[in-house]
């Protein structure tokens, strides 16, 4: 098996965790940056007429493959892929994107302000997919959400939408 294959096949395998240069290192059995960036980018290049995508996670530092949001969205709309979050949960979790991006703290009263007496509903529902945490009534987004949303097109997006 060749290197390309093994480290299409690690990539799948890891999911959300991510690969790590490390990680390709071990496949090559040597520290070469520049054979591992040129495996990635042909990786990359083997995506290029699917819906997959190679996406680098800064905060963590590893490579991940996703499935851009649009083509989710759309098989969401066909009512063939049933949604993680629930509308109400999405909207939430957009305001407290947004207030974290403005580096504005997140409380329970400002969300139930904003969102109405529902939010506590929205706010499990995001906590039990792990993508924000509460501790006392500050309310923070998780690096898992920071790994598996693109929340700078997100924030782009929102922004358009409150012009």
């Amino acid at each position: 098996m060749n290197h390309l294959e093994l480290l299409q096949a690690l990539i799948f395998l890891k999911g959300p965790e991510g690969t790590s240069l490390a990680d390709i290192y071990q496949i090559i059995n040597k520290k070469d940056m520049e054979y591992a960036i040129f495996l990635l980018s042909s990786l990359e290049e083997s995506f290029k007429n699917t819906p997959l995508k190679l996406k680098f996670i800064p905060t963590s530092k590893k490579y991940q493959i996703v499935i851009p949001h649009e083509i989710i969205s759309a098989l969401e709309e066909k009512n063939i892929l049933t949604p993680l979050l629930s509308k109400a949960a999405r909207a939430t979790l957009a305001v407290i994107i947004m207030n974290t991006i403005k580096e504005e703290t997140i409380t329970i009263s400002l969300l139930k302000k904003l969102r109405g007496p529902n939010v506590t509903k929205h706010l499990k529902e995001l906590e039990d997919n792990m993508y924000i945490s509460q501790e006392n009534d500050h309310i923070t987004i998780t690096e898992k959400l920071i790994s598996e949303v693109d929340l700078s097109s997100l924030v782009k997006n929102l922004e358009m939408v409150n012009l």
